[in-house]
């Protein structure tokens, strides 16, 4: 939430209770009142997307943005679980949704993602026993990348995409 936001919806409330004490005998006070109650209840709201909804930012560490990218698959309603650091086989997070597993990676770089992630995932799809892999970065990826990802069915998203994860998944696999 910006707190461009927050400090109209806070000065909303100051002058509807202001206007509610000043005009209180009459039905415009008590219409002020009601008016300062529906501020106090959509800042509070507005608190609530704060702290639920995960939001980017470029200031997020690698560790978080992968947490960040777990919690958008997470209201895309998959299982979403991630990885310890070190040891992880190339897996940042294991995802499932009504029997179907699938393993991410996620970079979070200066500049676009190179062929070693896609290689680390296509190995991370078998090690998992996953039905696909996906790679998410946020400076997009090199040609050889995508061409790499497409001969091996790896998606590569942006993570804006993760939220729609279901219908992305839903293309049909090369062999099919």
């Amino acid at each position: 939430m910006t707190r461009s936001r927050k400090r109209r919806c806070l000065a909303f409330i100051i002058v509807c209770a202001a206007a509610a004490g000043w005009l209180w005998p009459h039905v415009a006070g008590a219409s002020a009142m009601a008016l300062a109650f529906v501020g106090v209840l959509h800042l509070a709201v507005l608190a609530y997307e704060e702290i639920a909804f995960p939001q980017y930012s470029e200031a997020m560490s690698p560790e978080d943005y992968e947490h960040f990218c777990a919690a958008l698959l997470r209201e895309a309603r998959w299982s979403a679980r991630v990885t310890r650091l070190s040891g992880d086989q190339g897996v940042d997070i294991v995802a499932e949704k009504r029997g179907r597993r699938i393993v991410v990676q996620c970079k979070k770089y200066s500049k676009p993602v190179g062929n070693r992630a896609v290689q680390e995932i296509v190995a991370a799809i078998a090690h998992e026993e996953a039905e696909r892999g996906i790679v998410v970065a946020t400076k997009g990826y090199t040609a050889s990348a995508v061409q790499l990802a497409a001969s091996n069915e790896v998606l590569l998203l942006h993570h804006c995409e993760l939220t729609k994860i279901d219908r992305l998944l839903r293309r049909p696999l090369l062999s099919a």
